[in-house]
């Protein structure tokens, strides 16, 4: 009888504050239908043209959950997996098959695993879209992964590419670009980052979520819906986060991110599935 009740006792201890698995799984989507390198999809942007898809990756970090009583929980992310490190993770789409995504890799990763404490209650999920501030302007070279990725960097002084995303429309035939990420950064000139004018990870909340049953989907076709897909207004085609770029207002705003002197609205890009 002692040994039987010293077991019950060992397996209570045990479940005392366990954490259990949890996945939020990602769809990349242009409106309903799944992006894939190469395919093509029409009525995009304000023309309604044709996109052909190409590369789509972006990081994410600071990863917590909404719980019932309104309060968050984080998120432990596994560090066992070349999209993870435990505090970052990098949601890459591509799989190098085609010349708009051909910059990329061809292993894919769509989905955020790791643990939450049991027995919590979700009702939603929140994540920043970016490399955390500490860390952003890390050598790449030397980074550990995901951070090793040289597609998804801009340079010391300009740090990663927190979002991209390539491809080709009727209009803009050679290519377009969406790259989101901190720029205006200034060193001291050894080495060291001594701030960025204009900080631009956005902060996405998505109430109505249930991980076990749900899935988050990253709408290009959302994102790109209030441009004129078929025309550069200025600099490079598409935008490169540059605030003296036309193309970059209405595309900020899909992202729900201030644009110079403007305030963010609602992000568009992503939604519960």
């Amino acid at each position: 009888m002692r040994l039987l009740n010293g077991l019950l006792l060992a397996a209570l201890l045990a479940g005392c504050g366990a954490d259990r698995e949890v996945t939020v799984r990602f769809d990349a989507l242009v409106g309903d239908a799944p992006a894939r390198c190469g395919d093509t999809y029409g009525g995009v942007g304000t023309t309604g043209t044709t996109l052909t898809m190409g590369d789509l990756r972006f990081y994410v970090h600071d990863v917590r959950f909404v719980t019932a009583d309104g309060g968050e929980v984080p998120m432990t992310l596994d560090e066992a997996s070349d999209f993870q490190d435990g505090a970052v993770a990098l949601l890459d789409f591509e799989d190098k098959s085609d010349t708009f995504c051909s910059m990329g890799t061809e292993a894919t990763n769509t989905a955020l695993v790791g643990t939450v404490p049991d027995g919590v209650e979700i009702v939603g999920v929140r994540f920043t879209l970016g490399v955390p501030r500490d860390r952003n302007h890390e050598d790449v070279t030397f980074a550990p992964a995901p951070l090793n990725q040289g597609s998804m960097y801009w340079g010391w002084n300009g740090g990663y590419k927190f979002f991209r995303l390539d491809g080709a429309t009727t209009g803009l035939a050679e290519g377009f670009f969406v790259h989101l990420g901190d720029t205006a950064c200034e060193g001291d000139g050894r080495g060291n980052i001594t701030g960025c004018a204009q900080d631009n990870r956005a902060e996405i909340t998505l109430m109505g979520f249930d991980p076990d049953t749900q899935r988050v989907a990253v709408d290009v076709g959302a994102l790109l819906s209030e441009n004129d897909m078929d025309a550069n207004g200025g600099g490079p085609p598409g935008c490169m986060s540059g605030f003296d770029d036309p193309d970059c207002a209405t595309m900020f705003g899909g992202f729900g991110l201030p644009f110079d002197g403007a305030p963010g609205g609602a992000q568009r890009l992503f939604r519960v599935r």
